[in-house]
Order: structure tokens, then C-alpha cells, then sequence
């Protein structure tokens, strides 16, 4: 996820510092009026850490206050040495582990998450870690079972829901994930990714009407997302607005160019204009999540034999009988394509076929 809003450690920043400032010998009299200000709170820490370099506590406290401003590798270095100089101590861990999962290191997080837990350390944030860890791995149970700790510390938390609802997507219970999303912008009205995945289910049920404003509302805290713009796609393309649909999937590859869904709905726009170069550069892309979809074989095989790639025409045809074996044009298209591969060419035509196989 990326680093733009680092949904547990907006929650659990507060509560990192308070349990680490508990105890703590290093006096910052001005902290807690700066606590907000993260420059001026680094400032503090940068200060109290000349006075006391062996205090494992502060590092603890600068690498939250770094992984707030997105600076990942030193927040790393920080909290290695919280752990060390800590000897381990539950809080350190779980700064450590919020940090590995900021920089998408999941795996190496969630044993540093868990020894916290084993070490007794209990925390809303700790247990919304764990759920969100779980998530990634698809062990849904396991992640419930944490979301649920989290709710019984802190029953009207915003996280807990808003992950109970992407694990209920995940295993297919929209309407609970709905329920879940909608309980968790009722504690946070501007909580941008509830709203990105309560709008994605409503446009996926159809209600393009109840998704408009979680859209309207989330596009204007995150217009960087390319979800969202995928998202935005879909909404116009349910109103029939095509073009405004198209130039919403275009922003979305723009941003990520990962994103099959818009690659194969812009190549599939491209492919119905005749632009046959343009609808492949997109199918392309798009091959991975869709290789299973009959349509789209379909038009990427015609997008193919319409640019004289006939051996890729043939694959994707070929391809799309195994999917779909009632697809009866699909037996003539093999047939001709076939033909035209065996046909003898004139001299010319041979040497820019040979030139393409080679390719």
C-alpha cells in the first residue's frame, strides 16, 4: 500500500509514543504541545537523542515520527536500534513491524508482531496490524480473529471495521463488507480508503448513484489513486458516458500501470475504434488477469490477425477454444489463420514474415 496515508500508523502513532513515553528517564517538557507537528517533534527527538544515545525509547519514538513522513529507511535504522537497545521489548517490535509493513515487507513483519503480542503487548494497533498481516496472507480466519481483539479493546475503532469489511470482501460477504465500510466512515466521514472500497461494491452491485459521492469525496482527498479513477471509469461507463469513461481509465494507467482492468477496457475501446496498435499496447497488459475471459482473447486475437501477427492470432484463438469451446468462430478463425501461415509467399512478403518470427 502506498506510503500517501499509512492507515494503522495514523491510528496507533499516539498510542506508540504514550506507552514508550511511560517510564521514560529522558524529560521532553514540550513534546506533547508539538505532538502534531511532526518536523518540530523531530527536532525534539533529534535533541533529546545527542543527550542520550543509549535510550532505545527515543529511537522508538523518532522512527514513528519518521515513518510518518514517509522516510523509510531511516525509520528502519531507528527502530533496529530500539529493538536492540530495548532488548527486544514489545513496544520497539511493533514500531519495527509498522515500519517493515509500511515498506511492503509483510513477511519479516508479522513475527515481530506477534513476539510483541507474546510479549504481552496489548494494543488496538498491534491487533489491526495482525489483521491487516493476515489479510495479505489470505488466512481470513486468523485475521477475524485479530480485527475482533482490536473491537473488544476499542469497540468503535475505524481500522478494526474498515479491515473486517476488505476481509469480507475477500471471502465474498459484500453486504457485511458494505455494513463494515459504512460503520467505519460513521467514525471517520473522510476515511478515503473506506470510501474507495465502499464505492468500488456499490458499482459492482450496480448502484452507481449511492458510489457517485464516496467517489466525489475520496478523488478529492487522494486524486492520485488510481483505484479510484479506475473506479470513476466504471461509474461513467454505467451512465453511458464513454468518452469521460475513457480519459478516467487513461488517468488510472497513468498513475498505475498495473492496472489490468483499465489496460483491458481501454484496449477494448481502442480495438472497437479500428486502432489496432493502441488496443494491443493495452490487451497486452492485461493478458495475466484476463487470459481466462473469453471476449477478451477474442479481441486480443483480432487485434493480432488485423496487424499481420498471425502465429499471435493464432495462439490467441487457439487459446480461446480452451476456454471456450462453443466460441464457433473461433474454429474458423484457426482454420484461416492456419491457411495463411502455410500459404507460400511471394519473395518480399516471405523475408517480412521471416523478420516477424525471428522477433
Amino acid at each position: 500500500m502506498r506510503v500517501y496515508r499509512l492507515l494503522l500508523l495514523v491510528l496507533s502513532v499516539s498510542m506508540v509514543s504514550c506507552t514508550l513515553e511511560e517510564g521514560d528517564s529522558e524529560q521532553m517538557v514540550n513534546l506533547q504541545v508539538v505532538k502534531d507537528n511532526p518536523a518540530a517533534q523531530l527536532e525534539n527527538l533529534n535533541a533529546a537523542i545527542e543527550r542520550s544515545k543509549r535510550d532505545g525509547s527515543l529511537y522508538a519514538r523518532r522512527a514513528v515520527v519518521l515513518l510518518r513522513r514517509g522516510e523509510l529507511e531511516q525509520a528502519l535504522e531507528d527502530a533496529d536500534k530500539a529493538v536492540r537497545l530495548t532488548k527486544n521489548e514489545p513496544a520497539s517490535l511493533f514500531v519495527k513491524a509498522q515500519v517493515l509493513r509500511a515498506m511492503g515487507k509483510r513477511e519479516e513483519a508479522l513475527p515481530l508482531a506477534l513476539q510483541a503480542e507474546r510479549n504481552s503487548y496489548q494494543s488496538t494497533s498491534l491487533y489491526v496490524l495482525l489483521g491487516d498481516l493476515y489479510l495479505q496472507r489470505q488466512e481470513h480466519e486468523q485475521a477475524l480473529q485479530y480485527l475482533r481483539k482490536a473491537q473488544n479493546l476499542s469497540p468503535a475503532d475505524e481500522f478494526a471495521y474498515y479491515y473486517k469489511g476488505r476481509v469480507q470482501e475477500a471471502t465474498g460477504d459484500t453486504a457485511k463488507a458494505i455494513q463494515n465500510y459504512k460503520l467505519a466512515l460513521g467514525q471517520v466521514p473522510d476515511f478515503t480508503e473506506a470510501q474507495r472500497e465502499l464505492a468500488a461494491l456499490l458499482i459492482d452491485k450496480g448502484d452507481y448513484t449511492s458510489a457517485k459521492p464516496y467517489l466525489q469525496r475520496a478523488l478529492k482527498a487522494a486524486p492520485k489513486d488510481a483505484k479510484l479513477w479506475y473506479n470513476r471509469g466504471l461509474g461513467y461507463q454505467a451512465e453511458q458516458k464513454q468518452d469521460s469513461a475513457m480519459q478516467a481509465f487513461a488517468k488510472a494507467v497513468s498513475i498505475n500501470d498495473t492496472l489490468s482492468g483499465a489496460h483491458y477496457r481501454l484496449g477494448v475501446y481502442q480495438h472497437n475504434l479500428g486502432n489496432n496498435e493502441a488496443a494491443l499496447e493495452h490487451l497486452q497488459k492485461a493478458y495475466e488477469a484476463f487470459k481466462g475471459k473469453p471476449e477478451y482473447l477474442g479481441k486480443l486475437a483480432s487485434a493480432y490477425e488485423r496487424t499481420g501477427q498471425y502465429r499471435e492470432a493464432l495462439s490467441a484463438y487457439q487459446r480461446l477454444l480452451e476456454v471456450e469451446p462453443k466460441a464457433t468462430y473461433a474454429y474458423q478463425s484457426v482454420a484461416r489463420l492456419k491457411y495463411k501461415i502455410s500459404k507460400p509467399l511471394p519473395d518480399s512478403a516471405a523475408v517480412r514474415l521471416q523478420e516477424q518470427i525471428e522477433r
